[in-house]
């Protein structure tokens, strides 16, 4: 697919990640992890930024009901609100563990939050991908990765897609209405060196399942049987997420970051941090929101 990206908001995100459209606001949110920084772009406007205090990493985020957010940073799950910029901390699946951090989180169609950790090295398979419900009790899903990204949710919600980036596959699970229990692991997709590492997922309204590939400046869109729909050429070789978006959930914003090595973000060639986005014809799926909890 030859589509030429459009440059959103140059950012200089040492590592954008969570693009997620708010059909509300008609606005479209993106995070840098390193920054620690969330982003907010509305049609029309300028970028607003807030940064987040007393952590070193911002792995992700979803919205929540009441113009809320839930970050996963270093310490846990929090709640953020953008208008008052009040932090609310909600709980700790992680427990605290040493040298392992939060990273990619998603919704699934009911409304439960998944959300994976990463071993700070990545090299030790210590990540875990959790369930959290809305009362902030955690279940454990799968377990053993040395980094967790992804996830994403076929339309009908009963496959799971997720990331094994250091393992360089995609595995897909059955998942149940309500249940938080993942069942009928299988591989999804395996990647070679030269795909790079895949990162970030979305799926479309079509259930094409799409892929960000970590070094390798490439998106893919795989049908739900795994082979290979279309690719697309990110203009860095850093691209790390995706979603859609826009009046008509026909855009495809992306996240990237600048290259390791490249001391000064001024210094990366191209849109190395920048948010682009893709008209691709297809639709995105709307992002549910995590009821807000009792506080």
């Amino acid at each position: 697919m030859a589509l030429v990206p459009r440059i959103v908001a140059q950012t200089r995100d040492r590592l954008g990640e969570s693009p997620l459209w708010h059909a509300g606001e008609q606005a479209i949110y993106w995070t840098d992890l390193y920054g620690p920084t969330i982003h907010r772009l509305r049609e029309g406007g300028a970028v607003e930024s807030w940064r987040v205090p007393g952590t070193k990493h911002l792995g992700s985020f979803v919205f929540v009901s009441g113009g809320w957010l839930l970050l996963a940073i270093d310490t846990g799950l929090v709640l953020f609100n953008p208008t008052t910029t009040a932090f609310t901390p909600f709980g700790d699946p992680n427990e605290g563990r040493e040298g392992v951090i939060y990273n990619d989180s998603k919704l699934d169609r009911s409304g439960r939050l998944w959300v994976g950790t990463a071993d700070l090295a990545e090299v030790a398979p210590r990540g875990i991908l959790y369930c959290v419900d809305a009362s902030g009790r955690p279940h454990v899903g799968d377990s053993g990765f040395a980094v967790c990204n992804g996830p994403a949710f076929s339309p009908d919600g009963g496959t799971l897609y997720f990331s094994d980036s250091i393992g360089r596959r995609l595995i897909a699970y059955d998942l149940a209405p309500g249940s938080s229990r993942l069942r009928n692991r299988r591989l999804f997709v395996s990647m070679g060196p030269e795909d790079g590492v895949p990162d970030g997922l979305t799926v479309d309204a079509e259930g094409g399942v799409w892929c960000a590939h970590y070094g390798a400046g490439r998106l893919t869109r795989f049908a739900p049987d795994g082979h290979v729909l279309t690719t697309i050429d990110v203009p860095c070789p850093i691209v790390t997420s995706m979603g859609f978006g826009g009046p008509d959930m026909t855009t495809l914003y992306v996240t990237t970051g600048w290259t390791p090595g490249v001391a000064r973000a001024e210094d990366e060639p191209g849109p190395g941090g920048a948010l682009l986005a893709y008209d691709t014809g297809i639709h995105g799926l709307a992002e549910p929101e995590f009821p807000m909890p009792p506080r």
